[in-house]
């Protein structure tokens, strides 16, 4: 039988649907951290992490952050903690924008700056 016969045909499409379905599954299980970081972090926490000066004078607490090896020393809990609470009084809480697993990437994107 060859490969241009109906069963071979419906075979190789099935399996190409399936390939689809689990890569669809995995990239919906696999936020994209760094995506994640420009879109809701950049803007205050600077590209790479350091926020600009324009930022941390209008944000003093940001300070703290001045060096990208700041958030590379925060433990990931805490990253998550910050994300999920809020932090100060300009940080709002992103619980209502972020699932666990968007913070969860966005934490692990964090540390690798």
């Amino acid at each position: 039988m060859s490969f241009r016969s109906g069963k071979g045909h419906a075979l190789a499409l099935a399996a190409l649907t399936a390939l689809t379905i689990g890569a669809t599954r995995a990239a919906a299980q696999d936020p994209d951290g760094a995506g994640l970081y420009r879109q809701h972090c950049r803007t205050c926490h600077g590209v790479k992490g350091v926020p600009s000066e324009r930022m941390r004078t209008l944000y003093p607490e940001l300070k703290a952050m001045a060096d990208s090896g700041a958030f590379a020393k925060l433990p990931t809990d805490s990253v998550k903690a910050a994300m999920r609470h809020g932090r100060g009084t300009h940080m709002k809480s992103f619980s209502d924008v972020l699932s666990a697993e968007q913070m969860e990437a966005i934490a692990k994107y964090v540390k690798s700056l």
